[in-house]
């Protein structure tokens, strides 16, 4: 079973060497890195460049001009070739041996069409924390379990392995940030079944620039709205009608983010207040209120 590992690269020098030794020292046959220079102005292409010249059996290096993470795996995934494909981002770095472990379950579970295993969240920082997962198979209601599990809360797109089946005719959208949000939802609507696993560890490490770090309107608004179409979609669903307090929570605090910014668009803001329940607006407002600025 080859696996197809998608690299994004811009600007991550010091952190580089590390994650593609991390990738390299996986117990994985068949491997495929894919090395997406986005742009990089910080000799993290000359890194790629010759990593690919060390190990060309493996690694293919893409040089482009800046166009963002998007576009950088959207290039991946046109190139992969590979029967299972992942994401590494190229500041992070992925405990060893965690894609052999992994890998076995989609040969051992043949309708299973992704695998999620455990990732340490913004590691280095004072948020960080491991999500873990008890093994489990889920076959029946696949989309479903996911939402009252509250798969939608770690839509990263880097802590899981994905038949390849799940990227025909599917990419991440250009120019949008926190797009695994936006993709993750579809993904697991096609899946035949998830597998989660306690098996390894993908390390997801906190930098002070990252965008998870760094609170803009536009970023917390887009959040916002691909937890709202979550909410949307999922409302329309009696089988989940008693499950979605926590989602609408979720929703609750994107709405209590985007008002904290310090770059709030407060006409933009109001609109999107106006279409929540009155009493959930109030508590909106107290929030942001009582909460200091992003």
């Amino acid at each position: 079973m080859k696996l197809s590992v998608i690299i994004p690269v811009y600007n991550a020098q010091p952190w580089l060497d590390e994650c593609l030794k991390s990738a390299f020292n996986q117990r994985v046959d068949d491997l495929e890195l894919l090395l997406i220079d986005d742009g990089s102005t910080d000799g993290s292409g000359e890194v790629c460049d010759r990593f690919v010249r060390d190990h060309p059996e493996v690694a293919r290096v893409v040089h482009q001009k800046n166009r963002g993470l998007s576009s950088a795996r959207n290039v991946g995934l046109d190139l992969a070739t590979g029967d299972v494909i992942t994401f590494l981002d190229a500041d992070d770095r992925v405990g060893s041996g965690t894609w052999g472990d992994n890998l076995k379950f989609l040969t051992i579970y043949p309708d299973v069409d992704m695998v999620e295993f455990p990732i340490r969240e913004y590691e280095g920082s004072a948020r960080e924390r491991l999500l873990d997962f008890s093994p489990q198979q889920v076959t029946k209601a696949v989309f479903n379990d996911w939402i009252i599990r509250a798969g939608y809360e770690h839509c990263y797109a880097c802590n899981k392995l994905y038949r390849a089946c799940l990227w025909r005719g599917r990419r991440f959208p250009v120019g949008q940030v926190f797009e695994d949000t936006a993709v993750m939802p579809s993904i697991v609507r096609d899946c035949r079944g998830i597998f989660y696993s306690a098996k390894g560890c993908y390390h997801y490490l906190s930098r002070r620039d990252s965008i998870s770090n760094t609170y803009h309107y536009a970023g917390c608004r887009q959040l916002y709205l691909n937890s709202q179409a979550l909410l949307n979609e999922c409302q329309k669903m009696p089988a989940l009608a008693h499950h979605l307090g926590p989602l609408r929570r979720a929703c609750q605090n994107r709405l209590v983010d985007m008002g904290r910014c310090r770059d709030c668009n407060r006409a933009d803001y109001n609109r999107h207040l106006s279409r929540i329940a009155t009493l959930d607006r109030l508590v909106v407002r107290l929030r942001v209120l009582r909460a200091p600025k992003l």
